[in-house]
């Protein structure tokens, strides 16, 4: 196991450094640097580039800036590492319309989306449910440098959840929802394409299946070119229903471990919730999400914590809230509970991963179904950067200020297992960072104020980025 994870963690690094054109010495100065290690602001800093990489972080006196570097001057300005997010989806758009009309082209529109993602600030993106082959296509030629983007890592299927048209997603974005169309519209034939772009032999049939025959199904999963696994723990329309027994989510964890990826779940109930932590997870997917009833006992995220499970959540802001509640949203309910699991997890010392579960959403479903997107936020909603409000709901639950930096970064690569290339502004790692204007230490609404994005040395040109395809931007 050792051996394999060695393996990927140095096939890992090699991917994502393949990229042309870097400058060849970059230095930022002047400006104060929070690396994201938890480590005190760093005033008048310098961070020094090499070839996509940071060679060295320091102050002028102790960093020698190479004669012919190209400066960029940070004065009264604040540099902190690329931003991420554990959990979102770049093909979101999965109504019939679309799926028809760019059927052969998702690449693209998951290209687009990661286009939209890195002028947000986020460098990297860990894709949690997609369609397997166009996410590969489109990770690939980000990191080959054809295309510019965020970084992806892809999950591919959910592992137990069947495609768009099925049970699994009866509904779940807008009636538009491909399960959500009366069946004489589409032909099975069409259905069952798409199904199987998604599914890759990992869906419902696992749950007619015992450990050793799961296994099995998980370790061949593996070897098609994903990063790192999520199985469904519990349902998706139906998230009151356990989806796997303790022995078959054990055997889940364990077969991807032993084949060297991370292993996430996704949880909606207080059950759920326990077996994943019992199973031995490396991250719980909507760890905050126990019902619309009860809270999630202290004692099951005590138990999280003690074994260093990550918890990867959406906080939603006061504002939308008191927003959700004057319109006595159906939602008011999971998302009460929800924050009071916030809460505690954060006394706890949790290890909170910042996510939005979010994508771009077809033009059409926004003007449509405006009264069913589950992002807005009354402040003002950012269709291309969902995670800023995010920020904004780690803040007003108490959170103090560097832990919602590092959920946002260090704690998000170490989590995933990706923190010797990324996650702090250390030597030796990818110079991805973010310069902003005002200091995010101050205030969460700060992370808004970007000034430049830069990805692997390079400072990405945001005002002129493409949109190749259809999106609600």
């Amino acid at each position: 196991m050792k051996i394999l994870a060695m393996i990927r963690r140095i096939l890992m690094t090699l991917a994502v450094a393949v990229s042309p054109a870097y400058a060849e010495t970059l230095a930022v100065v002047n400006g104060t640097v929070i690396d994201g290690t938890g480590s005190a602001p760093l005033k008048k800093g310098v961070v020094l580039i090499d070839n996509g990489r940071i060679r060295a972080v320091g102050s002028k006196r102790e960093i020698a800036i190479p004669g012919g570097a190209e400066l960029i001057d940070a004065k009264g300005k604040y540099v902190i590492p690329g931003l991420m997010d554990a959990n979102l989806h770049l093909s979101v758009n999965v109504d019939t319309e679309l799926l028809i009309k760019y059927e052969g082209r998702y690449h693209e529109a998951i290209q687009e989306s990661a286009q939209i993602t890195l002028k947000g600030g986020l460098t990297t993106v860990f894709d949690t449910w997609g369609p397997r082959a166009p996410l590969v296509k489109a990770r690939d030629e980000i990191n080959s440098g054809e295309v510019i983007g965020s970084r992806i890592f892809l999950a591919g299927n959910i592992i137990g959840f069947d495609g768009p048209y099925s049970p699994d997603f009866l509904g779940v974005f807008s009636p538009n929802t491909p399960s959500g169309i009366p069946k004489p519209y589409i032909t099975d034939i069409f259905a069952n394409r798409i199904n199987e772009l998604f599914v890759q032999g990992v869906g419902r049939e696992l749950m007619w299946m015992g450990p050793d025959a799961v296994a099995e199904k998980v370790t061949e999963y593996a070897t098609k070119e994903v990063d790192f696994l999520k199985y469904g723990a519990s349902g998706h329309a139906d998230m009151f229903f356990i989806s796997f027994s303790p022995r078959v989510q054990k055997a889940i964890v364990d077969a991807g471990h032993k084949s060297g990826k991370t292993v996430q779940a996704h949880t909606t109930s207080i059950e759920s919730f326990y077996m994943v932590v019992e199973a031995g997870a490396d991250i719980i997917t909507h760890c905050d999400d126990s019902g619309p009833n009860t809270p999630l006992p202290k004692s099951y995220i005590k138990k999280m914590v003690e074994q260093g499970v990550a918890c990867s959540v959406t906080a939603s802001t006061d504002a939308r809230m008191a927003a959700l509640e004057e319109a006595s949203h159906p939602l008011v309910p999971r998302k009460t509970v929800s924050r009071e699991n916030i809460r505690a997890m954060i006394e706890a010392g949790a290890t909170l991963l910042l996510a939005t579960d979010s994508g771009v959403k077809s033009p059409a479903i926004l003007v449509e179904y405006a009264h069913l997107m589950i992002n807005v936020d009354p402040e003002g909603e950012i269709r291309d950067a969902p995670h800023f409000n995010a920020l904004v709901g780690f803040e007003d639950l108490g959170m103090a200020p560097m832990e919602i930096l590092k959920s946002a970064t260090s704690n998000i690569a170490k989590a995933y297992k990706v923190d010797d290339i990324v996650g702090t502004l250390e030597p030796g790692k990818m110079a991805d960072m973010v310069i902003l204007d005002k200091n995010p230490l101050k205030s969460a609404r700060n992370y808004r104020t970007i000034h430049k994005v830069i990805k692997e040395g390079n400072v990405v040109d945001i005002d002129s980025l493409r949109v190749m395809i259809e999106s609600g931007v």
